[in-house]
């Protein structure tokens, strides 16, 4: 039959797994297979799932999702096939445990009637529909699991099954004899076919299947781009057993590292804290220092041409604002910027997600500890990440060749390396065909002078991302400004939404960037206070990195003992997680190798004087 003709029905897969299948199977699904099956699955979910609930996809008659329930865990098991499904709720019964059992077709019934899991397992039971239903699933699979939580995703390798592949074959019992009929299609990478069963006298029965045989890279092609981070791939349900060409079950165990929104959890919990805590997560007091040039960009924007009409701007013949931008820029940063080089969008947040897309396919190549968003929405788009270090940066490119590096200037922890160390950086990795994105958000503070926009000009594969929210306070504005040479600049347009930034924030914007630096008093306040943050920090015992002089936090070593020193003192400070894996690293290594493990801390420096002087007073006994 076609597969034209079967898609004129319901899926295949809805008919396919009833009586007459499960009885075939039972020959093949014994006792002893499912109980190691089950010891596998308990094994890895105990040493590194967050919880106990777990979700059985494609659960079929329960084999799994009973044997797990007895061992104490809280099961979901859903299948399509509701006489499996009547099977297992008659063997969780038979066991005396409790499972929760629901009729589902996970391919098209989206999204899943569930609440969130722990864990969740997927035993032969992927490869049903096509591709783009395979990703679907994965990505709902993450909307399911809590941050952390784990994916075991188990199927059946191509590589081992092609070198025995036969057309016909045939299984023979008592009183039961299946003829299996099916061909290989190497274009689509599907084996369609059909077993015709008889059981003793009875008329023949004949179920079609249409399944997507997939080799063990596919798989991890597919995760990454639902934004897993594989951690381990396991051969024949061992733990730790690497899986070779002949493996015909093949595992992978997989990590929502971000949670269900990707990048953009990054962006949540930022609410109140209690009245009683010092909130030093950032520093809502250096607004005070730059207050009477932004309020004057206001007002000159208004008495120019008034709120109204620049909220009416719509400038079609404009649409990344650069012929408006680009001579102000020029000036602000003393070089010549033709309107070929700027595109302005909504924010460097959104140019960040318009360069995600230049990460494919990847991989992207980023610093520990770094801004997640352009690795997270190039996940989704099928990029794996490798996480390096400053002083593997280079063997890294060399090693990796990725599409994109993602540096932030300054880093999480406050170097503010110079334009040489950055040339040397995208000379390097222009050899290996990268670009280089390098987000200067966190740069404004050093002055238009300190910036390496100028870089831009000598280098072609050199992206430098500047926004209206640091230091400026003006994040509301949503305007970012993407620096680049003419022919990547017309790259990264091709992916850049037009008509990004409002014409209202760009007025305000192009005349703030007119001032030049506004951020000389804020520069000298930091430069006060910070030292004596960091001395009083390290009277705690607490191990301080200040960085630049001029950026207004400082880290911490995220050593055991930190998170006590915040507790006892009452403050709330901001932890960065470094700990992102490796992904596929060396050959041979299983991913996640090499993870950076401990987190830090950033502690905003209270720039006014309440805010220094609770400062002081929540420190008060540490002398």
């Amino acid at each position: 039959m076609s597969d034209a003709r079967r898609q004129d029905g319901p899926p295949w897969y809805l008919t396919f797994f009833g009586e007459d299948f499960w009885t075939v199977a039972d020959h093949e699904y014994t006792p002893e297979r499912t109980a190691a099956e089950t010891g596998y699955l308990a094994d890895v979910l105990d040493a590194s799932a967050p919880g106990r609930r777990v979700l059985d996809l494609g659960c079929g008659t329960g084999r799994h999702a009973v044997a797990l329930a007895a061992r104490e865990f809280s099961v979901t098991g859903i299948d399509a096939g509701e006489w499996a499904l009547g099977r297992a709720a008659a063997e969780a019964a038979a066991a005396g445990v409790r499972v929760d059992w629901i009729r589902l077709d996970l391919l098209r019934e989206l999204p899943w009637p569930v609440g969130e899991f722990d864990a969740v397992v997927c035993v032969q039971s992927f490869g049903w529909g096509s591709d783009a239903q395979q990703l679907r699933l994965l990505q709902e699979v993450r909307r399911v699991l809590v941050p952390g939580g784990l994916l075991i995703l188990d199927h059946s390798s191509v590589l081992a099954i092609a070198g025995n592949y036969v057309p016909e074959a045939t299984f023979e019992t008592k009183g039961l004899r299946a003829d299996f009929r099916r061909a290989y299609r190497v274009a689509s990478g599907r084996s369609t076919g059909e077993i015709e069963i008889r059981r003793g006298d009875a008329e023949p029965v004949v179920v079609h299947d249409d399944v997507r045989m997939y080799q063990p890279a596919e798989v991890r092609d597919l995760l990454t781009r639902a934004g897993f981070t594989v951690e381990r791939v396991d051969a024949d349900f061992a733990v730790g057993r690497e899986p070779a060409p002949t493996t015909r079950y093949v595992q992978f165990v997989a990590r929502n590292e971000g949670g269900s929104a990707g990048a953009i959890t990054a962006w949540e919990g930022k609410r109140e804290p209690h009245p009683s805590t010092l909130d030093l997560r950032w520093s809502p007091d250096e607004f005070a220092f730059v207050r009477p040039w932004v309020d004057g960009a206001f007002r000159s924007a208004y008495d120019d041409g008034g709120l109204a009409e620049l909220a009416r701007a719509y400038p079609l013949s404009d649409p990344y604002s650069a012929d408006l931008a680009a001579p102000v820029l020029s000036g602000h940063f003393g070089l010549d910027l033709a309107p070929g080089m700027v595109t302005a969008g909504a924010g460097a947040t959104g140019l960040l997600h318009a360069c995600a897309a230049l990460a494919v396919p990847g991989p992207v190549l980023r610093l520990a500890g770094g801004h997640p968003d352009l690795p997270r929405w190039a996940a989704r788009l099928g990029a794996r990440t490798i996480t390096t270090r400053f002083e593997d940066l280079t063997a890294d490119l060399d090693r990796h060749t990725p599409s994109v590096l993602v540096l932030d200037r300054p880093t999480i922890t406050g170097d503010l390396f110079g334009r040489e160390r950055l040339e040397e950086i995208t000379e390097a990795a222009r050899a290996c065909g990268t670009t280089v994105v390098l987000d200067e958000a966190y740069a404004v503070y050093a002055g238009p002078d300190a910036s390496c926009v100028p870089a831009v000009a000598g280098h072609p594969n050199l992206i430098v991302l500047r926004s209206m929210s640091k230091g400026y306070c003006c994040g509301g504005l949503r305007v970012g400004f993407a620096f680049a040479a003419t022919e990547l600049t017309q790259r990264l347009r091709e992916i850049a939404p037009p008509l990004g930034a409002g014409g209202a924030g760009l007025a305000v914007a192009v005349r703030l960037l007119a001032r030049g630096d506004i951020f000389a008093a804020l520069r000298t306040r930091i430069a006060e206070v910070k030292p004596v943050v960091a001395r009083t920090l390290r009277r705690t015992g607490l191990e301080v990195t200040e960085g630049a002089d001029c950026l207004p936090w400082v880290t911490v070593d995220g050593d055991p003992g930190a998170s006590l020193v915040w507790e006892k003192h009452g403050v709330r400070v901001k932890e960065i997680g470094v700990g992102e894996a490796a992904v596929g690293g060396r050959p041979g290594e299983a991913a996640g190798v090499g993870r950076h493990d401990s987190p830090l801390y950033k502690i905003a420096v209270p720039l006014s004087e309440a805010r220094l002087t609770a400062f002081r007073e929540a420190f008060a006994d540490a002398g």
